[in-house]
């Protein structure tokens, strides 16, 4: 399963998007930081949609590495 440098680099760049949405989702919801900007239901929605485009890009990457894995095949 030989990959191109710039498709390593899409996988690279989409694990650590993943990362970080999944740190922003838990940094909104279970901490206090910025909470005298964001604040009541607008920090449970961020922390929604950050969620959300983690399993967004989730699924990309998977769907990449499938397509990727029945190619090779």
């Amino acid at each position: 399963m030989k990959k191109s440098p710039i498709e390593l680099i899409n996988l690279s760049f989409s694990a650590i998007m993943v990362l970080l949405t999944v740190t922003g989702f838990f940094v909104f919801l279970f901490t206090d930081l910025m909470s005298d900007r964001v604040f009541g239901i607008k920090r449970y929605v961020l922390a929604f949609l950050f969620i959300v485009y983690a399993m967004y890009r989730s699924y990309r990457i998977f769907r990449a590495l499938k397509s990727k894995m029945d190619k090779d095949i």
